[in-house]
């Protein structure tokens, strides 16, 4: 598994810790990821305390998420 799903992986646990059916749901997706780009596809559309977390726990700022997706979207 890579970091990207990795850190995606602890958010929700940490986030949604008291909904385990929402948890499980989101947990089912992000352990079928097969690589990095399934992983930033996942954070793009993720909503915006997402986001946040994800670059506290690393060197992503909300800017180079927004940049991401604008460019994910010209693909």
């Amino acid at each position: 598994m890579n970091n990207v799903t990795r850190n995606l992986i602890t958010i929700y646990q940490e986030r949604f810790k008291n909904d385990k059916s929402y948890l499980e749901e989101k947990l089912e997706i992000l352990e079928n990821h097969k690589n990095k780009l399934d992983g930033l596809s996942f954070l793009i559309n993720a909503d915006a305390v997402t986001q946040k977390m994800y670059t506290e726990k690393t060197d992503l700022t909300m800017e180079e998420i927004s940049q991401l997706k604008e460019m994910w979207h010209k693909l």
